[in-house]
């Protein structure tokens, strides 16, 4: 194999005419290199690219420190800073092979894929290596995944990420985490967790586990409308704060600023709750239907509907007498002050109840 040495003017005649030669689609156009190797081998030409290497394969523009383009076999590999863009779309990574018959790009160090939409957000996948499928328009990354977008003012991490930009969706597996938030941070994991771009939804599922401040809650499966800042839990759904903590056979929680606001539980309802913050749990409600109302960090009020019951002590503090009291009924509500402490719990329709007092005399 013999190993020419290129100069500049002679540079620019031979390469069009080798570019020429090429029966591929994707057209190659050399736009700078400080230092070009042409070699011919019975497989074809290589082309050895050294320093402020720049160059085109039709409208996708490729930058790197070195390159090596074997036109035979179609692959051109590219070391140091390593820079593609497309479009709206860029690649950077320390280290790429673009097979340009399937169209693949293999890249590995410091991956990372940018997209700017058309209003201007920014999505990004960042991670050790990737693979970039030019036809199919789909991004794999994986090891030490990150991932942010704009537009949903979200981050996300996890060991394996797809991406299918033509559809809109991608998915997060190996231990995902999504937070959304600078200040009052919404928090997700889950074993999945995949995302629609054009319904801004998220499905998480499997071991799901939110946080929101002082809230949490747990399922099997979750499913997030970030429009309409609405979650739904369903799978054994959990709800817990300092205050009570809530079980159901389905969950429907809305945000605002991803702190909750309201929390609709239904069917096989079971809530627990003090009386007063930091206190045990000993009240519960039973019912078919809930709906918890919040203000900041605090249950503000809830109501209960359909096959209510409910166990309430009354500790004795102050003038208030100590006693238990007991009931079923249709409806039940109950008000809480802004410290936390039960205000008034009154029921209706069909109630059958006791009132067991304490008596000191």
């Amino acid at each position: 194999m013999k190993k020419t040495l290129i100069g500049s003017l002679l540079l620019l005649i031979l390469l069009p005419v080798w570019a020429q030669k090429r029966n591929d689609p994707e057209k190659f156009r050399l736009i700078h290199s400080d230092k070009l190797y042409m070699s011919k081998l019975d497989s074809g030409q290589i082309l050895e690219l050294n320093g402020n290497v720049h160059f085109y394969y039709g409208d996708t523009q490729f930058k790197s420190d070195r390159a090596l383009i074997l036109d035979g076999p179609k692959i051109a590999r590219l070391s140091g800073r390593v820079a593609v863009s497309n479009d709206s779309l860029n690649l950077v990574a320390d280290s790429l092979a673009y097979y340009r018959i399937p169209q693949i790009l293999n890249l590995g160090g410091r991956v990372r894929i940018t997209q700017t939409t058309a209003e201007g957000n920014t999505r990004w996948y960042q991670g050790d290596y990737g693979i970039y499928d030019q036809a199919k328009d789909t991004f794999t990354t994986w090891s030490n995944v990150r991932a942010y977008d704009q537009q949903e003012n979200a981050q996300s991490s996890c060991g394996y990420a797809f991406w299918d930009r033509r559809a809109g969706y991608s998915y997060l597996i190996e231990s995902p985490v999504v937070s959304a938030g600078t200040t009052d941070i919404l928090t997700v994991k889950a074993d999945k967790m995949e995302f629609f771009e054009q319904e801004r939804k998220l499905i998480a599922t499997f071991n799901v586990d939110v946080r929101s401040g002082e809230y949490h809650a747990t399922s099997d499966f979750l499913i997030y409308f970030s429009e309409e800042e609405k979650a739904v839990f369903i799978g054994e759904p959990r709800f817990d704060n300092p205050f009570a903590n809530a079980e159901a056979k389905e969950f429907q929680i809305w945000f605002k600023d991803r702190k909750p606001t309201q929390a609709v539980l239904m069917d096989s309802c079971y809530v627990r709750f003090s009386s007063k913050e930091d206190l045990p749990r000993t009240n519960w409600v039973k019912a078919q239907n809930v709906i918890l109302n919040f203000t900041g960090d605090e249950i503000r009020d809830f109501t209960a509907e359909n096959e209510v019951s409910y166990y309430f002590v009354q500790d004795q503090e102050g003038d208030k007498d100590y006693f238990i009291n007991t009931a079923t009924g249709e409806y039940l509500e109950a008000k809480f002050s802004e410290d936390n402490e039960l205000q008034i719990m009154n029921m209706r329709g069909g109630i059958k109840g006791s009132y067991k007092f304490k008596n000191d005399s």
